[in-house]
């Protein structure tokens, strides 16, 4: 895989009132590690929810580079640019490890207090524990009605 960052758990971290969240001690390591300063966060829609994607900035270079060689003209890359380009942000890490999150993307995703960060294949997502809480009992319910709902994923 040629992304640098991926997370893998679950995390829970408090917003404070200036927007800031600490960034979990795994991620924050292997940024360390790998000499990244900065995430970019933009919003994202995830089985009906709204949360944020992110990624570690090298990360989010190489998927604008493959964007970028698509024709402009795609009607799909214009929607693509317009929702999830436009609004993505970068966000340094300051001295304690923490990122601000702009107040757009904030707004966006339903931030208010408790927030999780969750795995994704290509750098993490986001949530406000609330909503957080009803996806993953949605996908758990829907795992018990099917237990073979993931059979053929890694096939």
């Amino acid at each position: 895989n040629e992304y640098s960052l991926r997370l893998r758990g679950c995390f829970e971290h408090l917003l404070d009132e200036k927007g800031r969240v600490s960034v979990p001690a795994t991620f924050r390591q292997l940024l360390f590690e790998k000499k990244i300063k900065e995430i970019v966060l933009t919003n994202f829609v995830c089985d009906g929810a709204r949360c944020l994607e992110g990624f570690a900035a090298p990360d989010w270079e190489i998927f604008e580079n493959k964007l970028a060689s698509r024709s402009r003209f795609d009607p799909k890359l214009k929607k693509l640019e317009n929702f999830y380009l436009a609004r993505a942000a970068f966000c340094p890490l300051d001295n304690s490890g923490r990122i601000t999150i702009p107040n757009h993307l904030r707004v966006y995703a339903s931030l208010e207090r408790d927030l999780v960060f969750t795995s994704s294949l290509h750098g993490f997502r986001l949530w406000d524990l609330r909503i957080w809480s009803l996806v993953f009992q949605e996908a758990e319910t829907a795992l018990l009605e099917n237990p073979e709902l993931f059979i053929d994923v890694d096939r």
